[in-house]
């Protein structure tokens, strides 16, 4: 099973990120450009889609911004064209199915693999251009990018690049309108963001405390042990419940609670922790940030319909909203 494309792909991933020079050169690329770039990338990429459709007066904002908008930056970010030969959205899904705690069928798989195939096939394509003529994008800066001497290998850069799209949608994009949703429902805290704008940082991580879009992780067991009665043996794979974590009494004062002026967020557990923190969580964080600093200032009369009544995805590994219909 792991020789197949799409299960060689999330291996590689996760043994990359448990490999410190590896992660110490992704790290190294991923901050060469400075917060205030990526701050107006950003900016720029919201004022672009909102202005596409905010004279409807209504729309899904989870198909029409949240989705797009990761795509787009990161696309901005790679200096490649967001309609260049592929659906990023559509193929991110594909290849993030295995990572279900439910078994494919040979159909999925097959659909899987030849995802996976077609983002390695056009990544690969990106790399061998950006040798020839490199430039300030992040591809160029990947394949640059050194440590003691070492360097990445090119499956490696396009495992990265390919991981880029999948935080955008999976994590970025949920992320985005599950805060939106929280401080509709918490209109209180809304009305002390709109007062203290400088509360909109404090806000992205209470809300990725109090509703992560990746409530789940995985390890791999190296040695044997019992589990509340269970018997966990070597090799195999446990999901963690981190957003439990995140609700952690003994950890969290009032846990229950969404409060964007909470003491304790530094404490939170939506990135990871250590060797396993995410390593885009500086340009995730900034782009739900910026996003919703230009949906208010934009659509200062944005509401949201039914938000008590809204429908999440059926799926384990991601936390995210079916749609978002809103009204200004």
């Amino acid at each position: 099973m792991s020789n197949e494309p799409v299960f060689r792909f999330h291996n590689n991933f996760w043994t990359m990120m448990d490999t410190p020079h590896q992660r110490k050169l992704i790290v190294k690329a991923l901050n060469a450009r400075k917060i205030s770039d990526v701050r107006a990338l950003v900016k720029n990429s919201a004022e672009q889609l909102i202005s596409k459709w905010i004279a409807c007066g209504q729309a899904d904002l989870m198909n029409v911004f949240a989705y797009p908008l990761p795509i787009q930056v990161t696309c901005d970010m790679l200096n490649i064209e967001l309609e260049q030969s592929l659906d990023f959205l559509e193929e991110i899904k594909l290849i993030l199915r295995p990572a279900e705690p439910n078994l494919l069928n040979e159909a999925e798989l097959d659909v899987s693999n030849a995802a996976a195939l077609r983002l390695d096939r056009f990544f690969r394509e990106i790399c061998q251009q950006r040798r020839k003529q490199p430039g300030d994008d992040l591809v160029s800066q990947l394949l640059a990018a050194e440590e003691d001497g070492e360097r990445l290998s090119e499956d490696d850069v396009i495992c990265n690049l390919i991981m880029l799209f999948v935080s955008g949608y999976g994590t970025t994009a949920n992320a985005l309108c599950n805060i939106l949703r929280l401080l509709f429902i918490y209109p209180d805290q809304r009305e002390l963001l709109l007062a203290k704008p400088e509360l909109f940082s404090n806000t992205v991580e209470e809300g990725l405390r109090f509703n992560s879009s990746g409530p789940l992780t995985f390890r791999t067991v190296i040695e044997p042990f019992e589990f509340n009665g269970v018997q966990i043996a070597p090799g195999d794979a446990i999901y963690l419940a981190l957003d439990s974590a995140n609700h952690d009494p003994e950890v969290f004062v009032d846990p229950d609670r969404f409060w964007i002026e909470r003491p304790d967020l530094n404490k939170s557990l939506a990135f990871g922790l250590g060797s396993h923190y995410c390593l885009g969580a500086r340009l995730g964080a900034v782009e739900v940030e910026v996003a919703l600093e230009t949906l208010f200032c934009k659509l200062p009369n944005l509401t949201i319909e039914n938000v008590d009544q809204l429908k999440w995805e059926q799926i384990w590994v991601l936390r995210g909203l079916e749609s978002l219909p809103v009204k200004w």
